[in-house]
């Protein structure tokens, strides 16, 4: 677990340094996780049905659905998959991640960037 020190060290030296602008702050995250994130990984993800229900369930997450642009907001997709399909979830549907510890520590610098920075 990071303090929020290494966390902030991180995000301004590793992960947005020299980003001017919203395109190149969402392109440092982008190719953060692209080359951090250890796939496939677990976690357990909200899912709606048709009739508009929310079911909880136990999803094997296989890699990220959005690209660089898609860093923009506070959330991001990853994609699932859902029998032969591969479906796009945005990550803050999940939770109880089951990852190896570098793509936990990622996802706790993205929490940290969206809650207290």
């Amino acid at each position: 677990m990071l303090t929020p020190e290494e966390i902030r060290q991180k995000i301004d030296y590793e992960i947005i340094v020299d980003a001017y602008n919203e395109y190149e702050m969402s392109s440092g995250w982008y190719c953060t996780f692209d080359e951090t994130l250890i796939f496939p990984f677990y976690a357990t993800a909200q899912l709606k049905k048709k009739s508009g229900d929310v079911e909880v369930k136990r999803v094997k997450i296989v890699g990220l659905h959005s690209d660089a642009e898609g860093f923009t907001d506070t959330d991001f997709q990853l994609k699932i998959e859902q029998g032969n399909y591969l479906v796009p979830i945005e990550y803050s549907k999940l939770s109880n991640i089951e990852a190896d510890d570098e793509t936990l520590e990622m996802f706790q610098i993205w929490d940290f960037w969206v809650n207290e920075y």
